[in-house]
């Protein structure tokens, strides 16, 4: 399974004209995909996925593709446009996805995950980005997660699988009381049948979360996606060699979690200290 086997986001007039653009320019200079790649540091499955509007440029892509076509600053003077596109784009497949999943598999080494969060906790943290995201786009963030949380709820239940790091449970995010809500929250959460919270703890002699935050995620077609995330950029992956070493580690964290009644006693411990 490759990245294109993944159900289409339509691309948006913007995305799809800069495609259409850079094919033009290529065909009209008679350089294949191959060419362009090299010259602007790309591979060529790259380039035509830039050209059928699959995947998104950033400003420095698309002045790097302007360079490389001789392009006359007629790439590179939508790269700015183009890169406030990307956002939406990559996460509204993935939330398209989560939706209908027929089961998640998560391990979050920083904060509480998005769809556990109490919206007080969800708000703390849009209002303490930086930069700051500004009161009407952290209320619409703050809703959008919210509305994605119905997962927990649908019906058929998907089975979902939730892995703290301690940390998680141990940093205050917000205030005291907003602390004491989410964890008392993760604690009725975990005795729903469908929903699994377990917690890597601090003493695991086994760097098995050490490489970061993931997520896998099992599709109605019985297919497993993959999912990482730094620093808001995110990648959904559907490579079976990709995700397949995402499932090990994802295992191998899940090995040496504690049981969920045992992380269940952890969490309230650290409630009784707040």
């Amino acid at each position: 399974m490759s990245e294109s086997d993944l159900s289409p986001v339509e691309p948006s007039p913007l995305v799809a004209g800069f495609g259409k653009q850079l094919r033009a320019l290529r065909e009209h200079r008679q350089v294949s995909r191959e060419s362009v790649g090299k010259r602007a540091g790309f591979s060529a499955s790259t380039i035509g996925a830039f050209e059928r509007g699959e995947r998104i440029p950033d400003q420095r892509s698309a002045c790097a593709l302007d360079a490389a076509l001789n392009a006359h600053q007629v790439l590179a003077c939508v790269g700015e446009d183009l890169e406030k596109e990307q956002y939406p784009r990559k996460f509204d497949q993935l939330f398209r996805l989560e939706a209908e999943a027929l089961s998640l598999s998560i391990y979050d080494t920083n904060v509480v995950n998005g769809l556990l969060q109490t919206e007080a906790y969800a708000r703390a943290l849009f209002e303490t980005r930086v930069p700051h995201h500004g009161e009407g786009k952290a209320t619409q963030l703050l809703a959008e997660r919210l509305e994605r949380q119905k997962l927990l709820a649908r019906v058929p239940t998907p089975t979902l699988v939730f892995i703290l790091d301690e940390a998680v449970v141990r940093r205050r995010t917000g205030s005291r009381a907003i602390m004491q809500a989410q964890l008392e929250w993760l604690l009725e959460l975990g005795q729903l049948k469908h929903i699994h919270i377990l917690v890597l703890p601090f003493d695991c002699e086994e760097p098995v979360g050490a490489i970061g935050p993931l997520t896998l995620l099992e599709t109605p077609e019985r297919r497993t996606l993959g999912y990482v995330e730094v620093q808001e950029q995110g990648t959904l992956l559907s490579d079976k060699e990709t995700v397949s070493a995402l499932r090990q580690r994802f295992d191998m964290i899940q090995v040496n979690a504690l049981r969920p009644a045992d992380s269940a006693c952890l969490i309230r411990r650290r409630l009784e200290e707040l």
